[in-house]
């Protein structure tokens, strides 16, 4: 079970082994139904993103620095609470996130109760580690959501108002243009990577491109592909099948279904890979989560995009996304979609686009991406682009102070809203 109540902290995120057993240890200080999800991260600490490295040493910083009898008053309610739960009598993992352990905490009539004693002890933490790091400056962020020329979606904003700063603007010039002046730059203003380039205290993590089809793979340029995680659904088809079929096997078992899950992430993907990936195992890392997460990211191309882009945020806290959804296929008849059946198989008839299916499934992911994004103090520095390539608009949220003059009487090119975006990133 994955707690997200960790508090992002500027901290020296580097740790050898001797460190590491540190903080193991550390973790057995504290009541047991917060130990999984501690020393499952310890155990893929190369895995973790720089953030989520961050969020790990900072809570056990904050841990580290309280004396015995201020955390025994600060975890008394909740290990008081395990007692009545019946913890010690369970078959519960110490060492990792289980469905069972899952299956155990949500069975219990003390559930709601256990998870706020849980998020009260963490903050508790957090808040005596942000007492001693001091405030480091808040870079800019960016999030640009592309709905393509292929989805027939009239308002980039799905009619709703996402948040009380955006606006929505007519754009002038082939709006299909965008990303690539974004992400080679032109003229004199320099595209999203070289901006990032430029900044030394930026992570491998902090450029992230997801796409439906196969449009972003090749418009980053070579220079700047290494610094960048870029995962496209098109070109994972591969992987996908044979990663689905894997997952079909996982028996309704939990103890079984944790073992073949544990299987499934131990296995070898190297042969399965698209060509494309870099070799950054920390990202087929986070793709394998993402499928198993049972999120619809392994059938749906946009929702790989939304989801990717949900947990990207949560994990990495990226500086810049751009995140492009698709044209997918209409769901056959009589096939188990709700059960991860690969229809393809199942049912031989061809493949048929389906526009409005799709412009609605986009529209309303879109949204969810900024609600995801809208979750974390970071917020309050990102610009969130929308554009609908379909009708020439976007919808824009931008800091509080830091609006272009842009709406439906005044609109902008797609040359004007590269060079405001550029000229905001490099701030």
């Amino acid at each position: 079970m994955t707690h997200s109540f960790f508090a992002g902290a500027s901290t020296n995120s580097h740790a050898d082994e001797p460190q590491l057993r540190e903080y193991r240890k550390q973790i057995e200080s504290l009541p047991v139904t917060m130990r999984p999800s501690l020393n499952h991260q310890l155990a893929d600490w190369d895995m973790l993103f720089p953030f989520e490295q961050k969020q790990v040493t900072a809570f056990l910083h904050g841990l580290d620095s309280l004396t015995p009898a201020q955390l025994a008053a600060i975890t008394r309610p909740l290990r008081d609470l395990e007692t009545k739960m019946g913890v010690e009598h369970w078959n519960f993992s110490e060492s990792g996130d289980t469905m069972e352990n899952a299956s155990l905490l949500a069975r219990s009539e003390y559930y709601a109760e256990w998870r706020r004693q849980v998020q009260q002890v963490f903050e508790a933490i957090n808040n005596n580690a942000r007492a001693e790091v001091p405030v480091a400056a808040k870079p800019a962020r960016l999030i640009v959501l592309v709905l393509p020329q292929s989805l027939p979606v009239d308002s980039p904003s799905g009619g709703k108002q996402w948040d009380s700063r955006m606006t929505e603007f007519s754009i002038t010039g082939d709006t299909g243009h965008l990303c690539e002046l974004l992400l080679q730059g032109h003229d004199d203003v320099p595209g999203i990577g070289s901006i990032l380039a430029q900044d030394h205290s930026t992570s491998e993590s902090d450029l992230w491109l997801l796409d439906a089809d196969a449009e972003l793979a090749d418009l980053l340029p070579a220079a700047d592909r290494h610094s960048a995680c870029s995962l496209n659904y098109s070109l994972l088809k591969p992987f996908r099948d044979r990663f689905l079929a894997e997952v079909n096997r996982v028996p309704k078992n939990l103890e079984a279904s944790d073992q073949v899950l544990a299987e499934i992430r131990r296995e070898d993907w190297d042969r399965w890979w698209p060509a494309n990936l870099p070799a950054q195992p920390r990202l087929r890392k986070f793709v394998v989560d993402l499928f198993l997460s049972g999120n619809g990211a392994l059938i749906f191309s946009n929702a790989f995009v939304e989801w990717a882009a949900s947990e990207a945020l949560r994990r990495a806290r990226p500086r810049i996304m751009v995140a492009r959804f698709g044209l997918r296929a209409k769901p056959k008849p009589f096939t188990g979609i709700a059960i991860f059946e690969n229809q393809h198989t199942v049912n031989k008839l061809p493949d048929v686009d389906d526009p409005q299916g799709s412009a609605i499934d986009a529209a309303i992911l879109a949204r969810y991406i900024w609600l995801a994004a809208a979750r974390y103090p970071e917020q309050d520095q990102t610009i969130c682009l929308c554009v609908s390539e379909f009708r020439n608009r976007g919808c824009l949220i931008s800091p509080q102070g830091k609006s272009p003059d842009w709406s439906h009487d005044h609109p902008a090119s797609v040359e004007e809203i590269h060079k405001w975006l550029a000229g905001q990133m490099a701030v």
